[in-house]
């Protein structure tokens, strides 16, 4: 018996079935929400709300270049970002999940369609940087401990507020919840001339904890990277949640990187949630406080001046219908 095929809403909005949907399988750009990520990449593409931190100078630019995200901060200032402090750049998805239809599936009568319904739709959001030309996090030789990108970071996941922000979400702040996975630069060092293994931290943070890292990883910008080394940043949703949809109730949710073309290759997450996942309060996903989420990704530092680039290749979401306890029609 087979199954009806389902209605996709794309990264534009647009509404169609899956025997009508582009092409392109994981790699990002297609319609077809069975195989294809949804490629958000572009910021002026209209599905982001920009957001400056008070770190964010005249000179500072997020912006593409060609095919290619590339975000430029060649005034040395502090860009941190911890719990209620975001002195960064933010691009936060303008309007916040509704993760069954956004998968293709009818919305069920009488539940909220912002609550997320991990049981029913698998969510990734998929960091692939341009490694080719110097990406993750790189600069230039200026500012010795501020050289090549130091302490410079990039965070990917989702941000959680307790209204609906009707498309215009308000940045970050006291109570304003978030998490995500990340990638931080650990050296003054040009990756190019840098074997190292703790070149870059991964792992994860979020508005409650400052998270967990580990080394242990190459990235494909560095001096004889193998195969297996890193591209990407993944930020991934648990399948099944074991308590109700409100009050405290978690979500095991994970955070890393690997390597994009490896893709039986493991993760790099930090080791003290290697099983359990994230599971700070930031994953009470239903919470009163925060249950409208948004994807989110952060261009910040630790608590220091920084200067540098980041370049981005692809920022992929995935909303990927499962037959679950009800059948998919």
């Amino acid at each position: 018996m087979g199954i009806a095929r389902p209605i996709f809403t794309g990264a534009r909005g647009t509404r169609r079935r899956q025997d009508q949907a582009g092409g392109g399988g994981g790699g990002g750009g297609g319609g077809n929400p069975w195989t294809s990520f949804q490629d958000l990449t572009d910021p002026s593409g209209g599905q982001w709300t920009i957001i400056d931190g008070s770190g964010v100078n005249s000179d500072t630019s997020l912006a593409m270049d060609g095919d290619v995200l590339v975000f430029n901060h060649p005034t040395a200032s502090k860009l941190f970002v911890q719990g209620s402090t975001m002195m960064g750049k933010a691009m936060i998805r303008s309007n916040h999940l509704e993760m069954v239809t956004e998968a293709g599936l009818q919305q069920p009568s009488g539940v909220a369609s912002n609550l997320l319904q991990p049981e029913a739709v698998v969510y990734k959001m998929e960091v692939q940087f341009d490694t080719d030309n110097g990406g993750p996090i790189n600069g230039t030789a200026t500012g010795d401990s501020e050289a090549f990108g130091h302490k410079m970071t990039v965070i990917a996941g989702l941000v959680g507020y307790g209204s609906d922000q009707n498309g215009n979400p308000s940045g970050f702040g006291t109570n304003v919840v978030w998490l995500g996975s990340q990638v931080y630069k650990n050296s003054n060092t040009q990756p190019s001339a840098d074997a190292s293994t703790s070149l870059y931290r991964v792992g994860w943070k979020s508005y409650w904890q400052n998270g967990g890292t580990t080394t242990g990883y190459t990235w494909k910008n560095q001096l004889n990277a193998p195969a297996a080394s890193h591209d990407s940043l993944i930020f991934q949703l648990g399948a099944v949640r074991l308590q109700a949809a409100a009050g405290n109730s978690k979500l095991a949710t994970y955070g890393g990187s690997y390597a994009k073309d490896q893709p039986w290759n493991p993760i790099g997450i930090a080791s003290n949630f290697n099983w359990t996942g994230m599971n700070d309060n930031a994953t009470r996903y239903w919470n009163a406080g925060a249950q409208y989420w948004h994807p989110f990704v952060i261009f910040g530092s630790s608590n220091s001046n920084v200067r540098g680039n980041i370049r981005i290749k692809k920022i992929n979401l995935l909303l990927q219908p499962l037959v679950g306890r009800t059948g998919i029609t």
